[in-house]
């Protein structure tokens, strides 16, 4: 006995219909005709069997038709299991300071002046040799944060990267360095060295078109726009496996009154594969109305057009989720440049929200009963989330909120309720990118086949 799986998708676009199996990641188009016959045979899973073997085996390997006894919610739950505490591919972020050179009006953080003492550097060197030669990690990714990093590259970010790098490598693990910037303070011999330590994976913010962003980002009243885009433009035609995320932060105005083609077709063509478009509404404010945004669509299919690394135009959904936050799994750990450990980098460095402690050997003692609260569920694991259809595409919502709201239910912080797009575009979005891809190659997919 067979049945239909929880997570299918069914959707519209154009003269076609979009299948979509949430588990599988299974992805294809039918005509309309063809979808009309494919639904009546679905709601008769045994009988499609008998009629179409072949047709039905394809689709019960797809993941659509699942057998009657599979409970695939514990399927999702193991897949979390597995990501949160076997995945050993450490991932280490890194304050030098909190300082800044920019006053974002929006910005969480306070900004105290200092940086990271030689004392606590030391304690981090000895924290990466200790995790990769005693904890085995499999790969260690160091992400730099702040404040702003750069303010301090050649103190702290460029030897602790250079020491990360050579423990690594004589470990035969990989090494991976990203950064979130402003961007404004690289320079020629800057860029030289980010090579050499293998900082290739960028974060960088604009808040608008040149007006509005100089108006917000700048340093003492100097406009900063002009030099990100350069660049952004120098990383990209230097290092040939740079990639950029640039983050597009936006309130209700921001996407109305701004020209966002003054970025997005100020970044060469021939890069544009290596850079993501990422809309992130201003944490301050909410949408002024309900339902889709049809300005966020208008620019990010732009960015689609245009040839941007574009996956989806909601962060909060995602394909081939296993998590919710990086923040999620067991091997993430911040380190604050006073020394003190945390988990999210999404709130501001108050001791209410220390996770632990960097000794002097270099090891991090946790607080074990913030870390079993945090850590003792899947942040899913709640009837609102159990119950949704969208569950494959979210994992729920992150631990810091599940955190903040007691574990009590997710209602409250469900995403569903601040989306500006349907959780069914992520979905299109993926499945033109499919399509463009076997297109290029050549592929023959089931939309040119013969049914």
């Amino acid at each position: 006995m067979n049945k239909l799986s929880k997570y299918n998708y069914f959707i519209p676009e154009g003269n076609r219909v979009i299948y979509f199996n949430g588990i599988s990641n299974e992805v294809f188009s039918l005509s309309q005709q063809e979808h009309e016959k494919m639904q009546s045979l679905l709601k008769e899973p045994d009988e499609f069997e008998r009629k179409y073997p072949s047709v039905f085996a394809r689709f019960l390997n797809w993941g659509f038709i699942v057998p009657e006894d599979k409970d695939e919610v514990k399927y999702l739950l193991l897949r979390n299991k597995e990501a949160v505490f076997s995945d050993k591919n450490y991932m280490l972020v890194i304050n030098p300071t909190l300082e800044c050179n920019f006053g974002c009006w929006y910005c969480y953080e306070e900004h105290p002046q200092g940086r990271m003492s030689g004392e606590v550097m030391e304690r981090i060197l000895k924290h990466i040799k200790y995790m990769v030669e005693q904890e085995r990690i499999t790969a260690l990714s160091l992400s730099w944060f702040g404040g702003e990093p750069l303010l301090y590259f050649d103190e702290i970010v460029y030897p602790i990267s250079l020491h990360g790098k050579k423990i690594c490598e004589e470990a035969g693990i990989p090494f991976f360095n990203s950064i979130t910037t402003n961007a404004s303070l690289i320079t020629p011999d800057m860029a030289e060295k980010m090579g050499e330590i293998n900082l290739f994976d960028f974060q960088i913010t604009f808040d608008g078109d040149k007006k509005r962003h100089d108006k917000i980002r700048n340093e003492h009243g100097k406009p900063s726009f002009e030099r990100i885009i350069k660049n952004i433009n120098v990383l990209l035609a230097r290092f040939e496996n740079v990639n950029i995320t640039v983050r597009i932060n936006y309130d209700n105005r921001t996407l109305e009154i701004c020209d966002l083609r003054e970025i997005f077709e100020r970044i060469n063509t021939k890069y544009r594969k290596r850079v993501h478009i990422d809309f992130q509404r201003v944490w301050q404010t909410s949408p002024q109305q309900e339902g889709e945004n049809a300005q966020l669509k208008f620019w990010f299919d732009m960015c689609c057009d245009l040839g941007y690394n574009q996956q989806g135009i909601l962060p909060a959904f995602s394909i081939g989720l296993t998590h919710k936050c990086y923040t999620d799994r067991l091997y993430h750990c911040e380190l604050n440049y006073d020394g003190k450990v945390y988990r999210c980098t999404a709130r501001g460095y108050d001791d209410k929200y220390v996770m632990g402690e960097l000794t002097e050997e270099g090891i991090i003692r946790w607080d074990v009963d913030k870390m079993s609260s945090r850590y003792g569920r899947a942040t899913f694991e709640n009837e609102t989330c159990l119950a949704c259809r969208y569950l494959p595409l979210c994992m729920g919502p992150c631990s810091q909120k599940m955190e903040e709201n007691n574990w009590s239910d997710s209602r409250g912080v469900c995403y569903l309720n601040f989306v500006e797009a349907a959780p069914e575009q992520v979905i299109v979005g993926y499945y033109r990118n499919k399509m463009k891809y076997l297109t290029e190659k050549n592929v023959q997919t089931l939309d040119k086949s013969e049914k």
